[in-house]
């Protein structure tokens, strides 16, 4: 008996047949990649608690390199958003719409609890301080769960500082889309136009702070004033001055699938520029090291790792610790406020008296919160927006 003939039914009229629009088309997974966030986090979170904990001790210039640790996440996440999207075509408006829904249950859950955790502490900082900067912090309380806070100097660190960089990405979300066919197309050109762009603007901010820092140290501008502060905080902060990161990232998946070097050769090369801007430091000016110059360490660090398949890095442990990165580095500023408000009411500075033990507890409460989070906010509040946002494909399909 011959087989029934196929006929062509839209989809819409059948919506038990069709799948959900996926954000994009399945890749294998970079395990190596997704633990090395747990490692940045871990590398911000001692950079802010050191110097609480710890402030006559010099350290170096490891640890107070600790914020570079944000060049690594807006590097990996052009890098990482180049590889998923590769094949998806982000012209095509459901994509795109699904994309950016993505984005959000990525990041929104925990963003807002974080600020939520941190929204007391805010008032008693802000009133310490003059105005116009008590406004502007002020002003983070709104601006800060749209994701647009990095745009205001002021209100860019002032409710869970960390949550600036969301700001950024949200910025680097937008335009991805755009410029992902882009650089993809020509990366060469698009090489040499982000060079340039992050050449200027880094000499631009170098300038601006020599001639309007007040003399104090870009990394400690509050001795300076208000003026100082705010400049501080544009040069940090502002989006646009971060976007050569991102683009970085883009170019380097360019880079990455059209050659693969030995990780040996990587590893060698991403420690030797560790080494060399660790050494440098203390001459080099604040405005290029804090916005880009670590490139230069973290992309061999990426592409070794991208190649990755086995090792420590591709451990079911360090994974999982990978996957909570993101809680870890929005929650352990408001974690130390609430430790440090118990510390001083119930403990009577017990822990900052050791502040070893200071130290520990924080990281370990942390941890255990940023799991716990990812566990039971994150990862359900995902799924269930996902599972919202998901529309049926429309077109043709095949049935029998």
């Amino acid at each position: 008996m011959p087989p029934a003939p196929t006929r062509i039914v839209p989809a819409m009229l059948d919506p038990r047949s069709t799948p959900a629009v996926k954000a994009h088309p399945k890749v294998d997974p970079l395990p190596a990649l997704t633990s090395l966030r747990f490692l940045a986090a871990a590398y911000v979170m001692i950079y802010h608690y050191a110097p609480i904990f710890f402030p006559k001790t010099s350290e170096g210039m490891v640890v107070p390199l600790g914020y570079t640790g944000v060049t690594f996440f807006f590097l990996l996440s052009g890098f990482i958003l180049a590889y998923n999207y590769r094949g998806a075509d982000l012209a095509a408006p459901q994509r795109r719409s699904f994309f950016y829904r993505a984005r959000f249950a990525r990041i929104w859950p925990t963003l807002l609890l974080g600020l939520a955790m941190h929204l007391p502490w805010l008032f008693n900082w802000a009133s310490q301080e003059p105005e116009p900067l008590r406004s502007l912090m002020h002003s983070g309380i709104v601006l800060a769960p749209l994701g647009i806070h990095a745009w205001v100097p002021g209100a860019a660190c002032s409710l869970d500082c960390p949550s600036w960089s969301v700001s950024a990405e949200v910025f680097f979300y937008a335009l991805f889309p755009i410029l992902l066919p882009l650089t993809l197309r020509d990366p060469a050109r698009v090489g040499v136009a982000t060079l340039a762009f992050w050449t200027a603007s880094v000499a631009l901010c170098t300038l601006l702070w020599q001639a309007y820092g007040a003399g104090v140290p870009f990394s400690a501008p509050e001795p300076g004033g208000v003026g100082p502060v705010l400049l501080a905080q544009f040069i940090k902060y502002f989006p646009v001055l971060h976007l050569p990161t991102f683009v970085a990232g883009l170019l380097l998946f360019a880079f990455w699938e059209r050659s693969r070097w030995p990780v040996g050769f990587l590893l060698a090369g991403a420690s030797a520029f560790a080494i060399l801007i660790v050494v440098l430091a203390p001459v080099i000016p604040g405005p290029i090291l804090h916005n880009g110059m670590t490139m230069a360490a973290w992309a061999p660090l990426i592409l070794a790792c991208a190649a990755m398949r086995r090792g420590p890095l591709c451990t079911a442990p360090m994974i999982f610790l990978g996957k909570i990165s993101f809680a870890l580095y929005l929650l352990h500023i408001p974690v130390f406020a609430v430790l440090n408000t118990v510390d001083r009411v119930a403990l009577h500075g017990w822990l900052m008296g050791h502040p070893w033990v200071g130290v520990a507890v924080n990281g370990l409460v942390s941890l255990a919160a940023a799991s716990l989070v990812h566990l039971v906010v994150e990862e359900p509040a995902r799924r269930w927006i996902l599972r919202r946002g998901a529309p049926p494909i429309r077109g043709p399909v095949a049935t029998a």
